[in-house]
């Protein structure tokens, strides 16, 4: 009997190895995590701040672009005088004399030469702006991507390490419970029913600590694309 439980304990050990080693890469959703890097690229928060950089950069440029027409001045003036066809300035002409300008409106535009040179070096600058805020954009956009893919594989192998956990310490209990009886029965020995004892409490602590990390995985994940993994469909 001593020997039975021995070798239940190593094929739990041995079963339960077995069981965590192996490939999680058929526990990935495809559409899923396609899913996950869809809510993450319009919810997480520093996702929002590039968009809202590149939106701001795009923004410069149209008012770069429209900022050329301040280079031209357009006014009028307009002299009421009766004279209908010509008015007197004061204080004009080398003799004395009046210099002569059309009565009525006068149009005129001038341009500000400063402004001139100035605004396509500007609109250049702007659009070099808006290619700096496309690249962080595309930048981030890869590495959110990756972020979320990481954050998906820690989740899988933290449940997949809980479910082994659960299944070892519901084995262990077992085991302890049939040395218990037989040691009750005087079937085994003290040092058997300790130790499926040890064995049992062990594998309960462990899978205490798989379900913390499982939780914390799962938490990160949530955080990254906004909502429930329940409530992505």
């Amino acid at each position: 009997m001593k020997t039975k439980i021995c070798v239940l304990l190593m094929l739990v050990f041995t079963s339960l190895q077995g069981f965590s080693q192996e490939s999680i890469i058929n526990d990935i959703d495809d559409p899923f995590l396609n899913k996950c890097i869809s809510l993450a690229m319009v919810s997480y928060p520093k996702r929002k701040a590039t968009d809202a950089t590149l939106e701001r950069a795009k923004a410069q440029i149209s008012m770069a672009t429209m900022s050329l027409f301040d280079i031209f001045n357009a006014g009028y003036f307009y002299s009421p005088q009766k004279n209908e066809g010509l008015i007197y300035i004061p204080g004009g002409g080398s003799g004395g004399t009046n210099n002569v300008v059309l009565s009525g409106f006068q149009f005129g535009v001038t341009v500000n030469l400063g402004s001139f040179l100035s605004k396509p070096a500007n609109i250049k600058a702007a659009k070099a702006d808006y290619k700096i805020a496309k690249a962080q954009s595309d930048d981030y956009q890869i590495e959110l991507t990756n972020l979320v893919k990481s954050s998906y594989y820690d989740f899988l192998a933290a449940k997949r390490q809980l479910e082994v956990k659960l299944l070892a310490a519901k084995d262990f209990k077992s085991i302890l419970t049939n040395a218990q009886s037989q040691f009750q029965n005087g079937t085994v020995t003290l040092d058997i029913y300790t130790e499926a004892k040890s064995a049992s409490i062990a594998a309960d602590v462990e899978a205490l600590e798989a379900e913390v990390t499982y939780l914390k995985a799962k938490n990160t994940l949530e955080s990254i694309i906004g909502t429930k993994i329940e409530n992505v469909k």
